[in-house]
């Protein structure tokens, strides 16, 4: 049987955050996957990566973009 739960590790102790239905006792498998505590490293590590772009000649091909139909005509 394979279950998954999320469970919480801290101080050497491991704590299911998640009810758990197994009976009995069984061996287990555990992966550590480590989260970033902080919510806003993704978007530091990405802070001046558009340094190069034209932003204005961006937005002006977004629009136009948009102007394009990809869709059929209607027929009624």
């Amino acid at each position: 049987m394979l279950t998954t739960i999320k469970g919480l590790y801290e101080n050497g102790i491991i704590r299911p955050l998640e009810k758990i239905d197994i009976k009995g006792k069984v061996e287990v498998i555990i992966t550590f996957l480590e989260t970033s505590q902080d919510k806003n490293t993704a978007f530091i590590a990405a802070a001046g990566s558009w340094k190069d772009i034209d932003t204005e000649k961006l937005k002006e091909q977004i629009y136009e973009s948009r102007k394009i139909s990809s869709r059929g005509e209607v027929k009624l």
